[in-house]
């Protein structure tokens, strides 16, 4: 099925940022059960839950008690977890809900009770698929799926629903993907797209529609040209193309696109007038 699971190649570039991938997994050493139960005590005080790195192959039962109900972040990074509970529909003050690193392969439909979740991490999992019920988030801006199984198509309609009126940065890299769902196209807030790593052989041209979309990541594909409607997105000032056949000479003549290396300019120049340039790879697209 193309799941991307296990076999992650980064694309590094001096200019792209990283994003959301991930580095290889630190050991994954148990904590002592009284260390735990006193991180669980503790957030139940400040409405952090901490358990990154403590070797958890489930959640902690106290963690999704009626008092866990004001937590307002909970990071479980780089733990054994192949599941959550449905309990975690007691997290209705959630903002921020961290997960990479561990070995989920579902999410219980009680994801939809979060209701006030702002950011979704589940990097480097093994989700082959998402339950219909995340559609349903409707103040989530962040969602990271990268380094997921979730190939070689999700369904058409998984990011409708309440996403559009939130989501700004989505993440599907590493997934094995052939397709790019249809619903988003219709995330209309959206600013940062990540489709890199796929094995996606065209965008839809109704991507195009995204018009405050800045940055779309699409490096590593199957794609041999860009719709025209995507390159004349308004305020699309970054496109990463690097691993795939696409023409540089033929993507140059695609109308729109001096438009584009204008935004691209002033974004680059943005970056030099504000001392936080960095080393700067020039090539077009990032391509040679």
């Amino acid at each position: 099925m193309g799941c991307g699971c296990g076999k992650v190649t980064v694309v590094e570039d001096p200019e792209r940022p990283a994003g959301s991938q991930s580095s290889a997994s630190k050991a994954k050493v148990s904590v002592p059960k009284d260390v735990i139960e006193k991180k669980v005590t503790q957030a139940k005080k400040t409405r952090v839950l901490a358990l990154r790195e403590c070797g958890l192959k489930t959640l902690p039962s106290d963690a999704t008690s009626d008092e866990a109900s004001a937590f307002r972040t909970v990071d479980l990074t780089s733990n054994l977890l192949k599941a959550l509970p449905e309990s975690i529909g007691c997290w209705t003050s959630l903002q921020t809900l961290q997960c990479g690193d561990n070995a989920l392969t579902e999410l219980p439909p009680a994801v939809w009770q979060l209701a006030s979740l702002q950011k979704l991490v589940l990097s480097t999992n093994k989700l082959s698929a998402l339950p219909k019920e995340i559609s349903m988030l409707g103040k989530v801006k962040v969602l990271q799926l990268d380094a997921n199984c979730l190939g070689p198509q999700l369904p058409s309609d998984i990011f409708g629903s309440a996403l559009p009126a939130s989501l700004e940065e989505l993440d599907l890299s590493g997934n094995g993907l052939e397709d790019v769902p249809s619903s988003v196209a219709g995330l209309d807030k959206l600013v940062r797209l990540v489709l890199s790593r796929n094995k996606i052989a065209a965008l839809p041209q109704e991507l195009g529609g995204l018009a405050k979309l800045q940055y779309l990541d699409a490096a590593d594909n199957m794609l041999t040209a860009i719709p025209e409607a995507i390159i004349a997105c308004p305020n699309l000032n970054e496109l990463w193309l690097k691993g795939n056949p696409v023409n540089r000479l033929a993507l140059q003549e695609t109308p729109g696109f001096n438009e584009f290396l204008e935004r691209r300019k002033q974004r680059l120049d943005a970056r030099i007038d504000a001392n936080v340039v960095g080393r700067m790879n020039l090539a077009v697209c990032g391509l040679e």
